[in-house]
């Protein structure tokens, strides 16, 4: 290969990974909007802190009901500085911190409710089918979601949206049928620190995943 072709060469891929660079900077830029609005419509009050009442308001809107008890477990289990409220750094950091692990053992509740309003466009309560088995996906692979969604999901649903309630009665299922148990390779269903996965209500146990 000649001094010239290999020059257009290298500046071919400096090129590309300049282009890979500013598509990634983009996206990034995208989901952190999308996690900073998610986080204005879960504190309803507008003071900067998310609390338990703020949530369950949510969480009913959704319509999921759920025991104050356990969305105080929810929010205490992101609470860093245990004021019994979630503000934007602790959100922010809950988000990025769980979306990223590998382990199973960070507590999943409040992110899977975050990730759901994320992805609920319309504001209306409910997430495009689509995106949502995209997402599930890439989670737990095709084989572990295409038979949940078909049980849950009704072939005669035309508007192609799924509730809350629904996306995570998937996620409990897929998550059992590709490990079992529920929980991540390698993860153990033990009492830990922000977590107390052993402990929590069953009536919640769909959050856990």
């Amino acid at each position: 290969m000649s001094a010239t072709n290999k020059q257009v060469r290298k500046e071919a891929e400096l090129e590309k990974a300049r282009r890979e660079k500013e598509h990634r900077e983009f996206k990034e830029a995208q989901e952190l909007e999308t996690l900073r609005r998610a986080f204005k419509r879960l504190n309803k009050s507008g003071n900067g802190k998310m609390s338990v009442e703020d949530l369950i308001q949510e969480l009913d809107f959704l319509g999921h009901k759920v025991k104050r008890d356990d969305a105080a477990l929810m929010i205490w289990e992101v609470d860093d500085d245990a004021d019994g409220c979630v503000d934007w750094d602790e959100f922010r950091a809950m988000f990025y911190r769980i979306r990223d692990d590998q382990t199973g053992f960070e507590p999943r509740k409040l992110f899977n409710v975050v990730e759901f309003i994320m992805h609920d466009k319309n504001l209306n309560g409910s997430m495009d089918l689509d995106e949502a088995v995209t997402l599930l996906y890439a989670r737990y692979g095709r084989e572990c979601v295409d038979e949940h969604v078909k049980a849950i999901i009704s072939n005669d649903d035309t508007e192609k949206n799924i509730k809350f309630s629904q996306y995570a009665k998937i996620q409990q299922l897929a998550a059992k049928s590709k490990n079992g148990s529920g929980l991540k390779p390698g993860a153990t269903m033990v009492p830990h620190v922000k977590g107390m996965a052993s402990v929590v209500d069953p009536t919640l146990a769909h959050l856990m995943q």
